[in-house]
């Protein structure tokens, strides 16, 4: 519809649907109405559907008819970086140096950080480590001069 047309609509002053005038829409001529004027009252006021429509629509639409998720096993970081660890009991930990290339699985002690595992490589010289509370993106295979 567009601006001057006549449309019926609530009213916010008169509490009641009545006949208004579509004075703005909110992106030129073609979005939705954002303003209107009452023909009874001569208020501009924005564009609301009555209200008891509004709530009959949402009581109509049942809460929580989406289907059920899935439930994902979340694994606190501390639990996965102690079984890892415990795999790799027998691997000697490497203090961490940027220069070192490192390996997926490789046991590293970092001198903030401590004790932690390699889980991937990433592109260029990054690559991801667990430690005991968090996961961080580290250095590696820098040349030194």
């Amino acid at each position: 519809m567009a601006v001057g047309e006549e449309i019926i609509c609530f009213c916010s002053s008169c509490n009641l649907d009545l006949r208004h005038v579509i004075v703005a829409h909110k992106s030129g001529n073609s979005g939705p109405i954002a303003k209107v004027r009452c023909n009874t009252c001569a208020k501009i006021h924005a564009f609301r559907n009555n209200p008891a429509i509004v709530a009959a629509k949402k009581a109509a639409t049942p809460r929580g008819a989406a289907a059920p998720r899935e439930k994902v096993q979340v694994i606190p970081l501390e639990v996965e970086w102690r079984e890892q660890l415990r795999s790799k009991e027998k691997s000697p930990s490497i203090q961490y140096s940027p220069g070192h290339d490192f390996k997926v699985g490789d046991v590293l002690d970092h001198p903030s950080f401590g004790c932690g595992i390699v889980r991937s490589l990433k592109e260029g010289n990054k690559f991801e480590v667990l430690f005991q509370r968090e996961i961080k993106v580290l250095v590696h295979r820098l040349k030194t001069s």
